[in-house]
Formats: structure tokens, C-alpha cells, sequence
């Protein structure tokens, strides 16, 4: 590319002239902001590692690399790339040296950092031919206002609950498990056998306070779910290798309205569906239950998971159900059938957060890896993998990657936390809005709030935060 130069010369103090050459502004503006393009970036790395084996001539493996169409047709063994996710794509793992598979190139060393660096971000950004191509990344707009409508006209807030004592412990337990109302500031969190509901007071809007308590004398509660109108709460627990059930609260009035499960087991994860017909719970003993809440009565008992089942959850419709489990697996079920859809595959560890973008086109993942995944329900596609909680770490004994929560918010916005003992928000897309980083103790849970700009944090020391998006700072913190 050629470009105009402007020569500037000067005498110094010695009387010598000295010139130098002005470059465009335009070149530092753009240079380190472009990204990676196949023709400019990437194919000076194929040949000089790649070509002598991968060329139109001499396809080894029936794999040509030097042009983008080819290298998305792929190989005899398939397709090598997924644009918007190098971490799994074949072409990144065999480069990047991957356990599983076979080297490239053979019995020589790892491409340098920066080559890798340079192929990874060009299948992050949709692998681009030219600088001014097309990205292959599927669209991911969204449409603040899906799910408006449900908006009930007097949101559910804990008004009238009975009075219960709080259970005294020597510390305060961690909040293992949070949820926050779809449509009323409320927030729930597990305690020692029992559930605290938290607001705000009507005179401090930045002040939390206890709006009442619900006992769970069933055990430890494991996870805690507001229904997509916030009428109810379902709180699943139990307790180990003893017994286990979902059980389901009317948020105003805190009474019991079911009781879903006889388990043997602790009940790791519980979910209802939109119109409240359905329960789904995920159980150690790798099964997957769909209860109808009319009677109690078990509809679909699914065990195609390969560990313990670590999370469910209902689509914004109710007309699926995302699974997923402590080995990495992820599967996507009809609620009224109980038959597969999708099976999901990208993580290999512990997925621990699963949540629906509130238009139900989207389902994100989130796990041990320390990335979360955006997948497109059209045809189950993984359209972006994002690194957002991954850290080296600073000793052997001691670990800083893993997603442990996320959440969709009502206005597509994501919200994550993780083992780096920080909070992201994203947009819809999965490009990074915001952090807040190097929190004191473990954020263990997290929720968001966009009608009220919050983000709330439950933590291994026992404690709710409440953070104001706008300001990016914690407006009040409170141990239930």
C-alpha cells in the first residue's frame, strides 16, 4: 500500500540540518485496531509453516490452506475451523500443540506466540479475507425490548411473609446460590436452611434491606430461580446422599405452593417453567427430571448426561430445556416431549452457568474454562466463544480461571463472575461493556437488574453486594 510522506527539516544546536519524514496519522489511528485479515496476516504464516503440504497441489489430508474458501471446506476429517470460536476449532488446536490432537506442523516446534495470537483473533473476528471483507460472524443484534411485554402490572414483592427467626451460625455461610426478580428489586439468597429475600428501603435507594425469610429445612440450598414473571421462587437442595426436592414459593406471601421431587440425592439445580406447568431438576445421579407442577407428577426422566447434572433451565417460552453437567456437557430438550434437540459442544469442564438471552435466539454457557459460549438456537451454533474469566496462575497452588456465574439481563446485556475474584458485564454480542475487579473475598453468585442499573453479588464470606452499574462501585454490602 502506498502512501504520502512529508520530509521536515530543522538546524540543531551544531548548525546541522536535520530531517525527519512525517507519516500519515491515519497509519497509527488504524494499524493496531484492524483486525487480522487472511490475505495480509494470515497466509504469510501458512507459507511459511503450512503450504508445503496444504497447497492446491499437494492437499495432505485432502486439506488445502491457502485460501479462506478452502480452509472452510476443511479436511478429509471435516470442517477446521468455527468462525467466532478458535478454541475449538481443529486449525488453532493442532497449531496450539492441543493434547488431542497431532502436532502441527509435524515434528517441529510450536508456531511463535504472536503468529498464534495473530490466526486465533482471525477466527475470533470471522475470519476475514481482506481488510475490507466480509466477517463470517453470525448477527447478533438484539432487541431491547423482547420480553417487555410480560412485565406483570404489579411486580411480585415479599409483602405479607410470616415472621421466622434467622438461624444463628458462628460465620455466615456462602451465598451458594442467588437469584434476582425478573421485574421487582428483590433478592434471594441462600442461607443455612433458609432463604433471605432483600430489597431495597424505600427511603435509601442504595441501601439493602431484609424484606423477610423462608425456611428450607430440607438442607443446603444449591440453587435458588425467580419464575420469568417473578411470581415465584424455586429453591433446589436437599441434602447429600440422603435426600433432595425443588421446592416452589409464592414471592408475596412466602407459602409453599409445591413440593417437586422425592430425590435420594440433593437436587444440584431446579427450574419452572413461563406458564408454570413444568419443574425441571438436574441431580447428582446424572439425570435430568420434568415434573408437571399441576400433580406432582414425574412427566420425563432423562439420563443422557455423563456426571453430575450441575444446571437447568427453562427457555424465556418454556418450550425447552437447557442442561448441563460437571463434565462439560450441555444438551437442549423439548419440555413437552422430552426429546433431544441439540447437544452442545464446546466446554470439557464443569459448565456452571447456563442462561437465556431473554428472546430465547440465544443460549449462553459459562464454565471452569473461564470462557462462555453464545450459542444459536436456530441450529444449535456456537457464534462466539469469549475468554472472560482466564488467569494464570500465581503459584501451583493456587487457581484464577473459571466462570463460577452468569447471567442474561432483560436488555441483552451479560453478566459475569469468576475465580479472578472479578465482575464483567458484555453486550449483547459478547464484546466487553465494564469491569470491576479484585473483589476481597470469592464473588461466588451474580444477577443483574437493568430496570434498577444493578448488579448484584453473592460472596464466599456470606455477603450480598449491590453494585450501581452507573457509577461502577459497591453502593451498599450486607450479610443477609
Amino acid at each position: 500500500m502506498a502512501f504520502r510522506t512529508n520530509r521536515v527539516c530543522f538546524p540543531n544546536q551544531q548548525g546541522w540540518f536535520v530531517c525527519s519524514i512525517i507519516l500519515p496519522m491515519w497509519i497509527f489511528a488504524t494499524a493496531s485496531a484492524a483486525p487480522p485479515n487472511f490475505i495480509d496476516d494470515v497466509l504469510p504464516i501458512f507459507k511459511e509453516h503450512c503450504l508445503s503440504c496444504h497447497n492446491p497441489d499437494k492437499k495432505k489430508a485432502d486439506l488445502d490452506l491457502s485460501t479462506t474458501q478452502t480452509v472452510q471446506i476443511g479436511s478429509s476429517g471435516g470442517e477446521i475451523v468455527k468462525p467466532g470460536v478458535p478454541d475449538t476449532s481443529v486449525l488453532f488446536m493442532v497449531i496450539d500443540h492441543h493434547e488431542d490432537f497431532e502436532a502441527m506442523p509435524p515434528k517441529k516446534p510450536k508456531l511463535p506466540e504472536a503468529q498464534l495470537k495473530t490466526i486465533h483473533a482471525w477466527i475470533a473476528e470471522g475470519l476475514l479475507e481482506t481488510a475490507d471483507g466480509k466477517s463470517q460472524l453470525r448477527e447478533m443484534s438484539f432487541d431491547v425490548s423482547s420480553g417487555s411485554a410480560e412485565r406483570p402490572e404489579n411486580p411480585a414483592m415479599p409483602t405479607s411473609l410470616p415472621e421466622v427467626a434467622k438461624s444463628e451460625t458462628r460465620v455466615p455461610p456462602p451465598v451458594v446460590a442467588m437469584a434476582v426478580s425478573p421485574w421487582a428489586d428483590v433478592v434471594a439468597a441462600s442461607g443455612h436452611e433458609q432463604i433471605f429475600l432483600l430489597g431495597k428501603q424505600e427511603d435509601d435507594s442504595s441501601k439493602l434491606t431484609r424484606l423477610g425469610i423462608l425456611p428450607f429445612p430440607e438442607g443446603t440450598i444449591h440453587d435458588l430461580r425467580f419464575s420469568r414473571n417473578g411470581d415465584l421462587l424455586v429453591a433446589a437442595g436437599g441434602m447429600g446422599a440422603k435426600s433432595g426436592k425443588a421446592v416452589l414459593f409464592d414471592v408475596k406471601t412466602g407459602k409453599r405452593k409445591a413440593e417437586i421431587g422425592d430425590e435420594t440425592d440433593v437436587v444440584l439445580s431446579a427450574d419452572v417453567s413461563a406458564n408454570h406447568q413444568f419443574v425441571a431438576i438436574g441431580t447428582p445421579l446424572k439425570m435430568v427430571k420434568i415434573f408437571s407442577t399441576q400433580n406432582g407428577k414425574l412427566l420425563h426422566r432423562i439420563e443422557k448426561h455423563t456426571d453430575w447434572v450441575t444446571v437447568v433451565r427453562f427457555s424465556p417460552d418454556g418450550k425447552l430445556l437447557a442442561t448441563a453437567d460437571r463434565n462439560g456437557g450441555i444438551h437442549v430438550w423439548e419440555t413437552e416431549t422430552g426429546g433431544i434437540v441439540y447437544t452442545l459442544d464446546e466446554h470439557k469442564v464443569r459448565v456452571t452457568a447456563l442462561s437465556w438471552r431473554p428472546d430465547g435466539k440465544v443460549l449462553a454457557s459459562a464454565g471452569e474454562d473461564g470462557k462462555f459460549v453464545l450459542w444459536d438456537m436456530k441450529d444449535g451454533w456456537p457464534t462466539r466463544t469469549v475468554k472472560a474469566h482466564e488467569q494464570k496462575a500465581e503459584s501451583r497452588y493456587s487457581r484464577r480461571t473459571g466462570i463460577l456465574d452468569l447471567s442474561f439481563g432483560r436488555d441483552g446485556q451479560i453478566v459475569t463472575t469468576g475465580r479472578d475474584r472479578s465482575i464483567r458485564w458484555w453486550k449483547a454480542d459478547g464484546a466487553p461493556a465494564g469491569e470491576l475487579k479484585e473483589f476481597e473475598s470469592l464473588p461466588l453468585q451474580v444477577g443483574y437488574s437493568p430496570s434498577f442499573k444493578r448488579v448484584y453479588l453473592g460472596d464466599l464470606d456470606g455477603q450480598v453486594h449491590a453494585i450501581d452499574l452507573e457509577q461502577r462501585k459497591i453502593v451498599d454490602s450486607r450479610a443477609p
